[in-house]
């Protein structure tokens, strides 16, 4: 079965600057991707390249089955949702959503089913009279989302749609879209530079970086087998420490990674060793801070040779049994090493 979407050595360059290296991605029907990276990174240029809005130099762009490359724009199909919305303020929400359909000349009775149909599936079905400026930001977002929805296109292309709103109604607005793309059973491709975001919402990430891929994975993958430092450092917190660092503190030798590795650690795989307990790799400490988080609290300890290791450990209620000045002994498993790839930056 053929991809929903396939780049073949796509890219583009503006005068000297190359926005996207060749680059070739595969985008499975119903999958939930999301293209995660800084600013200039190459994800908005890859995402305007898939929507035709800007040529591309070089390469292939083909749309379930067909070689889509040099396609207009509005003989792709494809259905976008911007930041800003987008909606017509003198057309009511209905109107909105019937938009679409009347360009494609639809017959007027399906138009209304259409509509009818999407407002229930967006939970607004008695909004339909409104005027968008009478809608709260999170309705006028799915109301976005229903007017490119509508007309069922291959794959919806979503450009920071969340970026305008406050962290609550934006957490809240997550859930809403993964319930809307479970059903609808859409192809979406979702771009942001929010980790967070990325990691709730999406069935893969591709982590970009100066106009490539730096990786395509699951999030749990990315987060706890990251492949490159970029990787390892852009998404969470990470310890690094080297080879010969995990050789001194090996509590079992065959633990202990190549002297020269560069071994990744996750702060809440890292933990307060207490008496009758013990680890592949134990060292001792001095507590500097904690931070209390919410659910977590964040410790920064520094070892002998002036290492600085962050580990998380669960809130409780009450003071902690260590603190600022105290000697520790943290310890983490052979498990948790992760050996890193090229360089830090």
């Amino acid at each position: 079965m053929s991809p929903k979407l396939r780049l073949v050595e796509v890219s583009k360059s503006y005068g000297p600057v190359q926005a996207l290296r060749p680059t070739s991605l595969e985008v499975e029907e119903g999958e939930f991707l999301t293209l995660l990276g800084p600013s200039g990174s190459g994800k908005s240029t890859l995402l305007q390249l898939l929507a035709g809005l800007v040529a591309v130099d070089s390469g292939q762009i083909w749309i379930d089955g067909a070689l889509s490359t040099r396609t207009p724009p509005h003989k792709r199909g494809l259905g976008v949702v911007f930041q800003n919305y987008a909606l017509f303020p003198h057309l009511t929400v209905a109107d909105n959503i019937a938009f679409p359909l009347e360009m494609r000349r639809m017959e007027r009775a399906e138009i209304d089913r259409r509509v009818r149909e999407i407002l229930e599936i967006v939970q607004l079905p008695q909004l339909g009279d409104r005027l968008p400026r009478e809608l709260s930001g999170g309705q006028q977002q799915r109301v976005a989302f229903a007017r490119c929805a509508v007309y069922a296109p291959p794959i919806i292309l979503m450009d920071e749609p969340l970026g305008a709103l406050d962290k609550q109604l934006r957490d809240q607005m997550q859930g809403e879209i993964r319930r809307l793309h479970r059903e609808l059973g859409a192809t979406i491709i979702f771009v942001t530079h929010d980790q967070e975001e990325a990691m709730s919402m999406s069935d893969r990430i591709c982590l970009m970086r100066d106009g490539s891929i730096e990786q395509l994975a699951k999030p749990s993958e990315l987060y706890f087998r990251p492949r490159t430092l970029f990787a390892a450092d852009f998404i969470g917190r990470a310890n690094f420490v080297r080879g010969d660092f995990l050789a001194r503190h090996a509590v079992a030798p065959s633990a202990a990674a190549p002297a020269d590795a560069l071994v990744m650690l996750r702060p809440e795989h890292i933990r307060f060793v207490m008496p009758g307990t013990t680890a592949d790799f134990q060292v001792e400490a001095v507590l500097e801070d904690h931070v209390m988080l919410g659910s977590h609290t964040r410790h920064t300890a520094r070892t002998a040779d002036g290492t600085v290791l962050v580990c998380l450990s669960e809130s409780h209620e009450g003071e902690h049994r260590s603190r600022p000045g105290d000697k520790v002994i943290l310890g983490w498993d052979s498990v948790r090493c992760v050996v890193m790839e090229g360089e830090r930056g």
